[in-house]
C-alpha cells in the first residue's frame, strides 16, 4: 500500500518515511489495507518494510505511539451478484459515479455496517476475518434454501451460505443479519425455513 501522508512530528516522519513510499508489510506481514496496519502494527515494536524507488529498508517505531501515517484507499471489492431488489440498480440516472458503486466487502462490513451477502467470500478471506477478528460482519442472507437464493441474488451456483456462517460462528464472528422479503418467493415456508437455520 502506498503512503498517502506522513504527518509532521510523528514517529514515521522521524524514521525517514515519505509520501510516495511503498509500505509493503508490518511485523514481517504483508500490508493489504488499513486493518492489517492496525492488527500487525498493535505489537509494542512495530517493524515497517518500506519500500521507495526500488530500494527496500526497514523502520522501527513503538507500537504505544501513532505511527503518522495514512495509506492510500483501499480497493473495494465490487459486488457481481444480480439481486431482484437491489436498491443501487434501482438508483436515478445523472448521478454521481459513487451512487452507482456495489460493494460486496468484508472490511466495509466490519468497518462501517454495509450489508454483504457472502456469495463470493473465499476461504482465504474467511481466514482472515477469524485471525484478525474483525467481527461482527452484517449479512443479507434473504434465503437459506440454495435454490431460492440463488434466484433472489441472481447467482448461479449454491454459494454455501450455511458453511460459511458456520465457519465465521465457530470462529467467534458475530452476524447481524437481514432478510428482504419478497412476497411469493421467499416468504411463507421459506422464510419460516430461514428462520429456523438461522
Amino acid at each position: 500500500m502506498k503512503i498517502t501522508t506522513v504527518r509532521d512530528g510523528s514517529q514515521a516522519e522521524r524514521e525517514g518515511l515519505l509520501p510516495g513510499d511503498e509500505l509493503l508489510a508490518v511485523n514481517g506481514q504483508p500490508v493489504r489495507d488499513d486493518i492489517d496496519l492496525l492488527f500487525y502494527g498493535s505489537e509494542d515494536v512495530v517493524y515497517l518494510t518500506v519500500k521507495r524507488e526500488g530500494h527496500v529498508f526497514e523502520a522501527e517505531c513503538e507500537g504505544s505511539e501513532d505511527l503518522g501515517i495514512e495509506l492510500e484507499q483501499m480497493r473495494f471489492k465490487f459486488c457481481r451478484n444480480h439481486c431482484l431488489f437491489c436498491f443501487v440498480d434501482q438508483n436515478p440516472p445523472a448521478m454521481r459515479k459513487a451512487v452507482y458503486f456495489k460493494d460486496e466487502d468484508y472490511r466495509l462490513s466490519f468497518l462501517h455496517g454495509s450489508y454483504i451477502t457472502l456469495s463470493t467470500l473465499s476461504k482465504t478471506e474467511i481466514k482472515r476475518i477469524v485471525e484478525q477478528r474483525l467481527s461482527p460482519l452484517y449479512v443479507s442472507v434473504h434465503a437459506t434454501e440454495p435454490a431460492v437464493r440463488q434466484q433472489i441474488l441472481g447467482i448461479v451456483r449454491d454459494d454455501c451460505l450455511m458453511e460459511k456462517m458456520d465457519t465465521l460462528l465457530d470462529g467467534g464472528i458475530r452476524l447481524h443479519c437481514q432478510i428482504v422479503v419478497c412476497p411469493g418467493i421467499n416468504d411463507g415456508a421459506i422464510l419460516e425455513k430461514t428462520i429456523r437455520d438461522l
